[in-house]
């Protein structure tokens, strides 16, 4: 692999991760200059880019207590459930399981002790499976309403 192909995967992979914590193409983009400004002259070594985009994404993205349920429409439908997840859960989520970053880089990132990391993630993959059949759930309400507003406006 060339050293150009390098930078660019390092850039994508920073990126996407950081996108998929705030939601926010223009966060995720600040996010990764942020990264690009700590990596000591020029270089991509190791993780850093992508940890450093990380940090950034996490700290820029608004109030981290509150949960975000407008996931990005064109996402595909497995990633716009991350988003029904508390802030804490989907981080640890993308960090762990779809980066695939050590759990002892998790824990300075999200400055949780090695056993908080790994219990929210084991609370976000529980709780992922239900939130499918929520988002099921609501889909049939929302269709249900839909066709009986519809047949309702069809009798007047």
């Amino acid at each position: 692999m060339t050293a150009q192909s390098e930078v660019l995967k390092a850039l994508d992979e920073s990126f996407r991760a950081a996108f998929l914590l705030t939601g926010s193409t223009e966060v995720a983009e600040n996010a990764v200059l942020d990264g690009i400004a700590a990596l000591e002259f020029g270089h991509i070594v190791d993780d850093v880019l992508l940890v450093e985009t990380v940090k950034s994404a996490i700290a820029r993205r608004p109030d981290l207590t509150s949960q975000s349920t407008q996931a990005p429409s064109h996402l595909p439908l497995e990633l716009r459930r991350l988003f029904l997840l508390a802030p804490i859960s989907r981080d640890s989520f993308v960090l762990r399981v779809l980066l695939g970053i050590p759990l002892v880089t998790c824990s300075a990132v999200l400055h949780l002790a090695i056993h908080e990391i790994e219990e929210v993630l084991c609370a976000a993959l529980q709780e992922l499976p239900l939130l499918e059949a929520y988002s099921s759930i609501r889909r049939e309400i929302i269709h249900s309403a839909q066709t009986q507003g519809s047949s309702t406006r069809s009798l007047r």
